[in-house]
């Protein structure tokens, strides 16, 4: 898998951060323009995120390469966000 170094955060990154149970959560401006650019594509292709969302979980259900293929993509994107922080 490739990977690049960007100076902004993944956008993985900043939806995991808004899932805040104590809702702690304060954006930049280039992270709310990163969430309103995908949602605004989701928008005009007429998709919604919580069909794209259940959708995936349901593949991932079913499908033991995708299952694996995400967990360790999830491990990989969890140790460069911990890195990035040291």
């Amino acid at each position: 898998m490739e990977t690049f170094e960007s100076e902004f955060p993944a956008l993985w990154e900043i939806l995991r951060a808004t899932n805040d149970p104590q809702d702690r959560t304060v954006l930049t401006c280039d992270e709310c323009f990163a969430i309103m650019e995908y949602l605004a594509d989701c928008a005009v292709a007429g998709a919604k995120r919580e069909a794209i969302f259940a959708a995936a979980q349901k593949h991932l259900a079913r499908c033991p390469d995708c299952r694996i293929e995400h967990a360790e993509r999830i491990q990989a994107l969890e140790k460069l966000s911990r890195q990035s922080k040291e």
